[in-house]
This record gives structure tokens, sequence and C-alpha cells, in this order.
């Protein structure tokens, strides 16, 4: 678990690295993250993949944690700190194996067929490509790209009429929602898990951090520091509840705009759940860290 104090990146203060890479498909690089927190265990496995896919190696990262906690954006932040084009696919919207590849579409009365965005992606040097969820997708879906994802970087496509290769310095990261909270997700295929060698395990952020996370969105330190104090009691609990950060950061909106620290829990946590365990569990927490939770003083916000 990596909890160690690390770097924000937040209001863009970190420096980029490199100029923005070649970029035909003209696939945005992203924008600095604000506000979000990456350890210095983390932000150092970043920088030796980008180091060794500048050089041209094959990398392919699985990202893993519980829920809300910035799986998603972490690639983001990779294509953002190193300026490099992203582009993400939702893997649970793609039913259909040729998804990946193109589709026929008509105009004027005559059909033509439009190739993918994801080929252009993996075509694109130094592209960053996310396979979001990717264990919402059919296993059979998968198979159709595992040419793309292992050692030969290529695969040949009918609908294409060529053979597709993967671009020099593109790096692949699949993010993977476990548990049996998410409805519709599969169990990772050996053969894909095996082309994802190297995995990053993240977690919520540490509670100060966490805390200046939610200050940097308009609340009060205080009320901060009681919001993530809730959180990480319920984390920790016998029953550990996932309370994300983005849950946090919906809270935090909410008493910005005026709501007690108690609304804002029941909004963002409690009647998101039909669960009566987890809503005692909140309430307890409640007590735990404010001996009236729906007393505010209205120079908090």
């Amino acid at each position: 678990m990596d909890e160690s104090p690390g770097p924000m990146l937040r209001d863009g203060v970190v420096p980029s690295s490199g100029a923005a890479r070649q970029n035909p498909a003209d696939l945005p690089v992203p924008p600095d993250e604000e506000g979000f927190w990456v350890s210095a265990q983390n932000l150092e496995r970043l920088g030796r993949v980008a180091s060794r896919s500048s050089r041209g190696e094959q990398i392919n990262v699985l990202i893993r944690g519980p829920k809300g906690c910035g799986k998603t954006t972490l690639a983001r932040v990779f294509a953002a700190r190193w300026r490099r084009p992203f582009f993400e696919v939702h893997c649970g919207a793609f039913v259909d194996a040729e998804q990946w590849f193109g589709k026929d579409r008509l105009n004027d009365g005559e059909t033509w067929y439009r190739k993918a965005r994801f080929i252009h992606a993996v075509e694109t040097r130094d592209c960053v490509v996310l396979l979001d969820e990717i264990n919402r997708a059919h296993p059979e879906v998968l198979n159709a790209i595992l040419g793309l994802l292992d050692w030969r970087r290529s695969l040949w496509s009918d609908d294409l009429t060529y053979e597709v290769r993967v671009a020099s310095g593109v790096v692949f990261f699949a993010t993977l929602n476990e548990g049996e909270e998410f409805y519709g997700a599969n169990p990772l295929d050996a053969a894909v898990r095996d082309r994802f060698p190297r995995t990053v395990r993240l977690d919520y952020p540490p509670k100060n951090e966490e805390a200046r996370i939610l200050h940097s969105h308009g609340l009060s330190m205080r009320l901060a520091e009681k919001l993530t104090d809730f959180a990480h009691t319920l984390r920790k609990a016998p029953r550990p509840t996932p309370i994300s950060t983005r849950q946090l950061l919906v809270a935090a909106e909410e008493m910005c705009e005026g709501a007690s620290l108690r609304e804002a829990v029941e909004t963002a946590v409690i009647f998101a759940d039909d669960d009566a365990a987890l809503e005692k569990a909140a309430l307890q927490a409640l007590q735990w860290v404010e001996d009236d939770p729906r007393a505010s003083s209205p120079d908090d916000n």
C-alpha cells in the first residue's frame, strides 16, 4: 500500500518534460490535473515508464486500486506531465470486436468505412492509450487486440486491409475494477493480464494530502480535515467502506454552498447506497469526528 507523502500535481506547478510529440491524428495532450496527488514512489514509476518508452520499448501498465482513487486520472496525469497525446477507450462500451477498427458510414447514399480513432491513437508516436475498466469488455472483444498488446505490436485487419502496427513509444495503460460491488465486470483473462507485466497500485491519499485537496476546492481546512477524518474512519473500520476522494469532493462542494457536514455526507455518501449498515457506520463516524455534525459555523465556508 503506497501511502508515503509525495508531490501534489496541482495548479500546473509541476514542470513538463520535453516538447509535444509528433501527433498526425491531432490527438490532444491533456491539461494538468488540478489538485491530483501522486505519491513519490508512483511518480518515480511513471518516470521509468516514460524513460523506457521514449527509447522505443514496449510498455503496458495495469493500474489497480479502490473506487474513486484516481486510476483513470493517473494515466491522464502521465500524458500531461510528459506532454504526450492521449486517447481513452471506455472498454465497457465495446460490444463488438470490430469496434476497435472502425465502422461503415453512409454518406449521400454511399457506404464508406471510417477508421476508428483507437487505430489512429496506436499509430501515433508516443501516444498514451488508456483502456479504462478493461475487465468490463467481454474477453472475446479483447482477444481482437491481443496482437497490439504483446511483443508483436501489430495485427492484420481485414476491414482496414492492412497490418496495423503500434507506433514507437506508445504506452498502453489499463484500469481494473475489482470486487463484488462492480456489476458487469468480468474476471481478467489470463492472456490479457499477462500482457500487462507492470502494475501500479493506487490507494487514497494520506489524510493530510486529501485534506489539502478538499481545501484547494474552497473548503476551510478545519472542515476539510473533518471530512477526511470521517472517510478514514470508515476506510479503517472492521468492515471497511471505500469512501472515495471523488465522493469527498462532492461533499466539499455541498458544504461550500452552505450544507452542514451531515447534509453533505448524506448527499455524497449515504443516499447513494441502500445499505443500512453503511448508513449506520457513516452516522457513527460523523459522531466520532464531531459531537454535533449538523452544526457548522458561517465562517467555515
